[in-house]
């Protein structure tokens, strides 16, 4: 099994980690701890309202 076919390890809590969007995206052109914190906040929301929706 080559290192790409591995599935990720994703802490509890998060849907898409900012790893990932560095990797996808590149790094920011404004305040990456700004951009970072924001970004963690939006996607343990979603996580949470994921969550919600399956515990129905």
């Amino acid at each position: 099994m080559s290192e790409e076919d591995k599935v990720p390890s994703i802490s509890p809590g998060t849907c898409l980690p900012w790893e990932q969007v560095l990797k996808d995206y590149g790094p920011p052109s404004g305040d990456e701890s700004l951009i970072r914190d924001q970004w963690e906040q939006l996607d343990a929301f979603a996580y949470l309202y994921l969550w919600w929706w399956v515990q129905r």
